[in-house]
């Protein structure tokens, strides 16, 4: 009897080890598969299609092959003054630049800032077209396609109406823009340019009336472009001229809709720009923490925007932040002053390979700076922007 209890305990406590040991390696198979997940490459679930289409899944955007798709690239400005076919500007808009911002600049993406007062100058009809403006816009697509690029269309306020927000009239806009380019996937659509002046995010996603205007919010934007049919991928800034995704205060407010890119505006300052604290807090947190895609819409760092004095520290840092969280970057813009320099005359055509840097002791601010700036020394960013492009943009050299 003694005996065939101690077999009953033996067997018993071999039955408990064979147990554990079974509980042990399901832990372990299951740890191994969450690690060899983790550093797996992003897949998506959709299947590659011929369509030359992109999409949104999660904070990740593919391409039609089920590739994931990061914007870098630069701006052109030279569809954004108001007086546009005169501006130097348009002047130097040649099919050279747009190679350059793939060859040189490994750009896969370039974002045109338009004007929906130059789509529609004539204020006593305004809803007549421009024609040329629009042929304008066309061949900005036909030149960036063939270079393999995509574009953006980035709707721009600051030189012609000045709003602080979306207004009725920006509804049309996107009517027309979005219809013709419904067809296009490789044409997005970045709704409003630096929304400002305020801040309550019911009024930036919902519209409303401030200070006695009627503005209409980014949602109603998103829907337009949607009604029209148009799928392409839609870019949304942040309040506070862009800069602003606050995670705790934006989290409530996300937009409804398939495919949207939210771009942010991170211009450094003395004042509340200055290090990496601050840029989690304006915007880092929400790009870590929401399950949506985040790209910087547009960034330099120059005498005239934003700027810090420091910057020749500060601006590495700022792009080893942005490389940490693993989002693109296109940088602002393909005009003197800001990445390229002048040789100091204004007439000369400008050279997409003649960069801005920090090469002098100082580096004063200067508020009343104007784009075109054809100082020949003029300080930014340039040269350490397209050091980060070439590190991180797999876009190819050349075809």
């Amino acid at each position: 009897m003694f005996i065939g209890r101690i077999k009953q305990t033996w067997l018993l406590l071999l039955v408990l080890v064979l147990v554990v040991a079974s509980v042990i390696a399901t832990i372990r198979l299951v740890a191994f598969n969450e690690v060899a997940s983790s550093s797996s490459p992003i897949v998506s679930k959709h299947k590659p299609s011929s369509i030359p289409s992109y999409y949104v899944e999660g904070k990740t955007i593919f391409d039609n092959q089920g590739k994931v798709y990061i914007p870098y690239g630069v701006h052109s400005t030279a569809l954004f003054q108001p007086n546009w076919r005169q501006s130097p500007d348009y002047i130097n808009f040649t099919q050279d630049q747009i190679k350059a911002a793939r060859t040189f600049w490994h750009a896969n993406v370039i974002t045109f800032q338009v004007s929906r007062v130059n789509l529609f100058p004539d204020r006593q009809n305004p809803t007549t077209l421009d024609e040329d403006y629009l042929a304008a816009m066309d061949r900005a697509v036909a030149w960036t396609m063939q270079e393999q690029m995509n574009v953006i269309f980035n709707l721009q306020t600051e030189a012609s109406s000045n709003e602080i927000m979306a207004t009725p009239a920006d509804i049309t806009f996107w009517q027309v823009v979005a219809g013709r380019y419904k067809g296009n996937q490789k044409v997005f659509f970045d709704i409003f340019n630096e929304p400002r002046g305020f801040y309550d995010w019911k009024l930036w996603r919902n519209g409303g009336v401030h200070d006695g205007v009627n503005y209409v919010g980014m949602q109603q934007l998103v829907d337009t472009i949607r009604k029209t049919g148009a799928q392409n991928l839609i870019l949304a800034q942040g309040q506070g001229a862009g800069e602003s995704f606050d995670y705790y205060n934006f989290r409530d407010y996300l937009l409804t809709g398939v495919n949207i890119v939210y771009a942010i505006h991170p211009y450094l300052s003395n004042t509340q720009h200055a290090m990496q604290d601050d840029w989690e807090d304006w915007w880092g947190l929400s790009v870590r923490k929401l399950d949506v895609p985040f790209v910087i819409g547009e960034w330099n760092e120059t005498p005239g925007s934003g700027c810090i004095a420091n910057a020749g520290t500060v601006v590495p840092q700022f792009l080893g932040y942005v490389q940490e969280l693993h989002i693109g970057l296109i940088a602002w813009a393909l005009t003197p002053g800001a990445l390229i320099r002048s040789d100091g005359d204004g007439s000369a055509s400008w050279d997409w390979t003649h960069l801005t840097s920090f090469d002098t002791p100082t580096h004063a601010c200067n508020d009343e700076m104007n784009y075109p700036y054809f100082d020949p020394h003029a300080q930014g960013a340039g040269q350490l922007i397209l050091q980060f492009l070439r590190e991180h943009s797999p876009f190819p050299h050349a075809k």
